[in-house]
């Protein structure tokens, strides 16, 4: 073999070497994990049926204590069923992509009572998203006050305890400022907290 082949040769082994070293970077070194992928995707389940407990929570008399909250949650539809007063129980179903949802109204829920909120529609739409482990919803709602009206956007934060027997949500009501001065505009109100724990199947 002259000296002049076996420099080709070397030369070709060179770059056969560098191809592999590419395929095998690419094959460990930047192929995401499958069960990492899944892991950080992978958000809480709420499905079960819940109580409230009065004694953890700061909202105020219910004209239907004790009862239960029942959750079907195969994300991203949540629905959720409760008791109300008018015809014995409800379905509200919640969509957490964001995509947005209309339910019925029935109570307004960061009084803690199951009053309608007066001057309220027959509906109330809502958007859902999750923020980490949380699920957000946020609804814009109107309310006449003395011929003016008064806009507010009320936030309910539901979340799950790590060992997966409480559920926590958390409403606030946040008042648009009117910059006219026509209306008297109320303080924000402190942050409604309700706490469910988990009834045994």
């Amino acid at each position: 073999m002259t000296k002049r082949n076996l420099q080709k040769k070397i030369k070709a082994t060179k770059v056969v070497g560098s191809v592999c070293c590419i395929a095998l970077l690419t094959v460990f070194g930047t192929t995401p994990r499958p069960a990492q992928a899944k892991q950080e995707s992978a958000k809480p389940d709420f499905t079960g049926t819940w109580l409230l407990d009065p004694k953890r929570s700061n909202v105020g008399p219910s004209a239907i204590p004790d009862k239960p909250l029942k959750i079907a949650h195969h994300d991203p539809e949540l629905r959720i069923t409760h008791a109300v007063a008018s015809n014995g129980q409800k379905d509200f179903v919640y969509y957490t992509d964001g995509r947005g949802e209309t339910n019925a109204t029935t109570m307004f829920l960061s009084t803690g009572t199951d009053m309608k909120l007066p001057g309220a529609k027959d509906v109330t739409k809502s958007t859902t998203k999750w923020s980490g482990n949380k699920l957000v919803t946020r609804v814009k709602l109107r309310s006449v006050i003395g011929g003016h009206s008064l806009e507010f956007e009320i936030i309910d934060e539901w979340k799950l305890a790590k060992d997966g027997q409480t559920l926590s949500q958390t409403s606030r009501t946040v008042f648009s400022q009117d910059m006219s001065g026509g209306v008297f505009v109320p303080a924000n109100r402190p942050d409604f907290k309700r706490v469910y724990n988990r009834v045994p199947d």
